[in-house]
C-alpha cells in the first residue's frame, strides 16, 4: 500500500478521517472478488460492510489495513487508498496522506504471554506519534473496556477477548478502526452486547469505524453507512437507508466456477495419472521456491538482523521470553539427563566390553580415561546436546511463531508499526546464542561427573585424582585454565544456534491457515535444523581434526 509517513496536516483524531478507495481491484487466484471500485467511507461514522460468505470481505478488510502487498502469491490488488480529507485530483497526486490503521482481528490476535493490562501498554508505547500523551493510561483502557486486570489472556471469556482487543486498538491511537467479523462464533446476546460495545466505543471516540462482517441482523442497527460487497457485480456499492431491508436478498451466495459441460472425459487409470502428474510437478515447484527462498532469506539476514529495537524494554522482555522457552528449567532436564546417558554409556561399555579386560585394562585404563574424556568433549557431548537442542528447542520456536501467525498476532505486530524481525527473530536469535553453549555446558557437566560416578563403581581400588588426571589429560593445555580446543566447541555451539533459530522462526512465520500448517511447521523444523547441524558438526570436524 503506498502510505506516507507524514501527514499534510494534522487533525483531531476525535472528528475522525475520511478513508476513499481509488480504481480498487482486488483479485485472489483468477477470481475477481471487486474492480473499478472508487468510493469514500465518510470520516467519523460506523460504516458496516456486508456480503455473502466467501465474498472476501476479510480480504478487503487486511487490504484496507495494509496487511496485503500488492503481487502477493494468491492475492492481488491495485488502485489506491487515500485517508484523509482530500479533493480527487489530490487524491491522484497523493493517494495515501498518513496513517495508522488499527483492527481488531476475528480471532483477537492477543498476546497470550502478556496480561491484558501489558497488551495495552504495548500498543501505548508502540503509537505512531509518541510526542503526544497518551489519553490515559493502559489501567484506565482496561477499566473502560470492562476487562478483568488480574486474569491471564488465555482465561478471558470470548468477550472479554474482544473488549481487551479493542482496548489495545484503541490504545494505539488510530486513525482508521476495523472490525473484522466481530460477532462471529457469538450468541444473540452476546453479538447484541458487541454491536453496543462498538457503538459506545464510537460515540466517546468519533473515530471512522469500518466494520466487516456478514451478520447484518446484529450489526445493521448500529451503522450509519452500509456498503455490500456485491459478488455478481464485483463491485463494493452503497446501499441507501430506505433499502437496508431488501440486503438479505442482494446477499447472493458467491457462484463457484465449474468445468464447462463438453469438457474431455478421462478414464479412472488416466485421471491418477494425471493427478500423479499434477502433484510431481506442484512437489517439485515447491521444493525450487523454498530452495530458492531460502537462500534470499540467507542473504538478507544481515540486514534481518540488524540490532535494533523499537521499545528496549519491550525488546529485553521478548529476549527474556524466549531464554525461558529456549533455555528454561524443562531443557536443563532434558539436556542434564542427555548428558548423564552419554557419559555413563560411554564409560560402563567402553570398560564392560575391552577385549581381555583382565589383561589389557591395566596397561590401556589411562588411555582409554583419556579417549572418553577427548571424545564427550570435543565430538559426543556436543553433537548430542546440539541435536537435542535443534529437536526440542527449535520445535518450540516454531510453535510459538506459528501461534503467533495463526493466531494473528504477527499481523497485531505489523499493525502497530512493529516489524516482527525486531521482537521475534533478534529476540529468537539472541536466546539461542546464549543458551546454546550453556545448556551444552550442562550436558558436558552431567557426563563429566556420571563418568566419574561410573568409573569409582567399576574401579574402587583408583580413586578420583587418577580418575581426573587422566580423564582431562588430552584437554589440559600446558598453560592457562580453559580446556583445549574449546574455541572449536564454542563456534560449533554459535553457528548451531543461530542455524537453529533462524530455520524455526521462518519456519514458523510461513503462512498458516490451519492448525495442520502449525504441526508442519514444527515436523519440517526438527527435520531441518537436525540435518544442520549434523552438517555443521561434520564442516567443522574436517576442519577441527
Amino acid at each position: 500500500m503506498n502510505r506516507e509517513m507524514e501527514t499534510t496536516s494534522k487533525q483531531d483524531a476525535s472528528v475522525g478521517l475520511p478513508l476513499s478507495l481509488i480504481d480498487m481491484e482486488i483479485k485472489v487466484g483468477d477470481r475477481t472478488l471487486m474492480s473499478d471500485t472508487s468510493l469514500t467511507i465518510p470520516a467519523g461514522k460506523i460504516t458496516v460492510i456486508v456480503g455473502a460468505s466467501g465474498a472476501g470481505k476479510s480480504v478487503l478488510l487486511r487490504t484496507l489495513a495494509g496487511l496485503l502487498p500488492r503481487d502477493g502469491e494468491s492475492i492481488r490488488w491495485r488502485g489506491d487508498i487515500a485517508i484523509g480529507p482530500a479533493g480527487p485530483a489530490e487524491h491522484q497526486q497523493q493517494p495515501a496522506l498518513l496513517t495508522r490503521v488499527g483492527i481488531v482481528f476475528q480471532q483477537f490476535a492477543l498476546f497470550d504471554e502478556l496480561s491484558p493490562t501489558a497488551n495495552v501498554q504495548f500498543a501505548i508505547d508502540h503509537r505512531r506519534d509518541r510526542s503526544v500523551p497518551s489519553s490515559q493510561s493502559a489501567q484506565a483502557w482496561v477499566e473502560e473496556l470492562g476487562v478483568p486486570t488480574h486474569t491471564s489472556v488465555s482465561a478471558l471469556s470470548g468477550g472479554q477477548k474482544q473488549r481487551l482487543a479493542i482496548a489495545r486498538t484503541l490504545a494505539a491511537a488510530p486513525d482508521i478502526l476495523l472490525y473484522d467479523e466481530p460477532t462471529s462464533g457469538l450468541d444473540s446476546a452476546s453479538g447484541r452486547k458487541v454491536a453496543e460495545l462498538i457503538r459506545h466505543t464510537q460515540t466517546i471516540h468519533q473515530l471512522t469505524s469500518i466494520v466487516v462482517t456478514h451478520d447484518y441482523v446484529t450489526l445493521l442497527p448500529i451503522a450509519d453507512e452500509v456498503l455490500l460487497l456485491d459478488s455478481a457485480s464485483q463491485k463494493l456499492v452503497r446501499i441507501e437507508a430506505d433499502q437496508w431491508d431488501v440486503i438479505p436478498q442482494r446477499m447472493q451466495p458467491v457462484a463457484l466456477t465449474t468445468p464447462p459441460d463438453d469438457a474431455p472425459t478421462t478414464t479412472a487409470w488416466g485421471a491418477s495419472l494425471t493427478r500423479f502428474g499434477t502433484l510431481a510437478r506442484q512437489g517439485t515447484n515447491d521444493f525450487f521456491a523454498a530452495t530458492g527462498s531460502a537462500i534470499w532469506i540467507a542473504l538478507c539476514l544481515p540486514l534481518e538482523l540488524r540490532p535494533y529495537f523499537p521499545r528496549v524494554r519491550w525488546g529485553l522482555r521478548f529476549v527474556l521470553h524466549y531464554l525461558r522457552l529456549v533455555g528454561g528449567p524443562s531443557a536443563w532436564f532434558y539436556l542434564v539427563l542427555a548428558g548423564l546417558i552419554i557419559g555413563f554409556t560411554s564409560t560402563y561399555f567402553t570398560f564392560k566390553f575391552l577385549p581381555y579386560q583382565a589383561y589389557t585394562q591395566p596397561l590401556l585404563i589411562d588411555e582409554l580415561l583419556a579417549s572418553i574424556g577427548f571424545a564427550l568433549y570435543r565430538i559426543l557431548v556436543p553433537v548430542l546436546a546440539t541435536i537435542l537442542i535443534a529437536a526440542r528447542c527449535g520445535a518450540a520456536i516454531a510453535a510459538d511463531v506459528g501461534v503467533k501467525r495463526y493466531g494473528g498476532q504477527i499481523d497485531a505486530l505489523q499493525t502497530l508499526g512493529v516489524m516482527p524481525r525486531t521482537y521475534l527473530l533478534l529476540p529468537i536469535v539472541i536466546a539461542f546464542v546464549i543458551a546454546t553453549p550453556v545448556l551444552e555446558w550442562m550436558a558436558m557437566g552431567a557426563a563429566t561427573w556420571i563418568s566419574l560416578v561410573t568409573f569409582m563403581a567399576t574401579h574402587p581400588n583408583e580413586g578420583p585424582y587418577f580418575w581426573e588426571q587422566h580423564f582431562y589429560r588430552n584437554l589440559h593445555p600446558h598453560d592457562g585454565w580453559l580446556l583445549m580446543g574449546w574455541k572449536w566447541v564454542l563456534t560449533k555451539n554459535l553457528v548451531c544456534g543461530f542455524g537453529i533459530a533462524c530455520i524455526a522462526y521462518y519456519q514458523g512465520l510461513a503462512p498458516k491457515n490451519s492448525a495442520n500448517d502449525v504441526s508442519r511447521s514444527i515436523t519440517s523444523t526438527v527435520l531441518w535444523t537436525t540435518l544442520y547441524v549434523l552438517v555443521v558438526h561434520f564442516v567443522t570436524a574436517l576442519l577441527e581434526f
